[in-house]
């Protein structure tokens, strides 16, 4: 058996204890465990509540140490979702999609992830003070909240899905506004298992790099440190699947002596060297999102419609992105006229 195809049952697995955990608050009324999400883990925290989502964050960061980012790769619901959307989109329906990562806006999740979650948490205890001891509730709060509506849930499934995608490739919600994401990015790198060289038979032929979702120099890590090193990766594991020669493989422990051949390494270069890198239009995007994120932030949002909330990283990304892009656009425009001219 593949290992993608254990990744499906995982996914799917997931989405099974989550029909059974709403049904049996909802429906059942039995209202043992709350809310898991990570927004219930830093709101106990801040009120001196061990939750559901307290218990369910710490067994993850566990993971992380142990296994990197696998919780990104096998377990989380989302990603399961981006999977079915790529490969409906893109690889029966034939899409076109950006085959290389259009921006380099590695500080907009960490933005996400303070003003979702650091900011309430650190607001709550400056104003509040620190509790001076902590209660298990592990029903503390709801597993919905009472936030979500039928339309915002649609949003999210349309915005995060498809229309990142067709704009921004693979698992573009993952690579540039994933909150969570961010926070285990912190740990990735201390965690244990990784995917590693196992033996010299690598060519070079590049296929790692081709098949990773979230656009991971596999072969470059491999050269540098016989591992992939990067943040980024979620240990999902297709590059292993699709190596051709078998050369790299999940391992836990220390990275062993076995480094690329001459030709791979070379291979790996010229690579490295085409991937894209960060220039002046990226900058000026990030710069532009995270300063209006941050004044609507903290000019309050209370009494805003969730659908407005959920459309917010998503639809100020793509606007920031086309305006920027348009003014760029009509730059050169007017520059080439005006050198036309002369």
């Amino acid at each position: 058996m593949k290992i993608q195809t254990l990744r499906t049952w995982s996914r799917i697995l997931l989405l099974l204890l989550m029909a059974l955990h709403i049904t049996t608050w909802y429906v059942l009324n039995i209202h043992a465990a709350g809310s898991i999400g990570i927004e219930a883990l830093f709101s106990g925290l801040s009120r001196g509540v061990l939750n559901a989502g307290f218990i369910f964050w710490m067994l993850v960061f566990l993971s992380v140490l142990l296994f990197g980012r696998a919780f990104c790769g096998w377990f989380c619901w989302f990603g399961g979702y981006l999977d079915l959307v790529e490969w409906s989109i893109a690889d029966k329906l034939k899409i076109k999609l950006p085959r290389s990562m259009p921006l380099y806006l590695a500080a907009i999740p960490f933005v996400v992830l303070f003003v979702k979650m650091y900011g309430s948490f650190l607001l709550n205890w400056l104003q509040g003070g620190i509790p001076a001891g902590f209660t298990l509730n592990l029903a503390d709060s709801e597993p919905w909240g009472g936030q979500q509506t039928g339309l915002s849930i649609l949003i999210t499934a349309v915005l995060y899905g498809p229309v990142l995608l067709y704009f921004f490739g693979r698992h573009a919600w993952c690579r540039y506004l994933c909150p969570i994401g961010a926070l285990l990015k912190i740990f990735n790198r201390i965690g244990i298992g990784k995917v590693k060289l196992i033996n010299d038979a690598c060519t070079g032929c590049g296929k790692c790099n081709r098949v990773c979702v979230m656009q991971v120099n596999v072969l470059g890590d491999l050269k540098n440190y016989g591992q992939v090193n990067s943040s980024d990766c979620i240990r999902c594991l297709k590059c292993t699947d699709e190596c051709p020669v078998g050369a790299i493989a999940f391992q836990m422990g220390r990275n062993g002596e076995i480094t690329l051949g001459a030709e791979a390494a070379g291979r790996a270069d010229k690579i490295s060297l085409k991937r894209r890198r960060m220039s002046a239009l990226d900058i000026t995007i990030v710069v532009m999102w995270v300063g209006i994120t941050l004044f609507f932030t903290f000019n309050g949002r209370q009494g805003v419609p969730q659908e407005i909330k959920v459309a917010m990283s998503a639809g100020l990304l793509l606007i920031v992105y086309g305006v920027v892009r348009t003014a760029d656009s009509l730059l050169k425009f007017a520059k080439y006229r005006i050198m036309g001219t002369k």
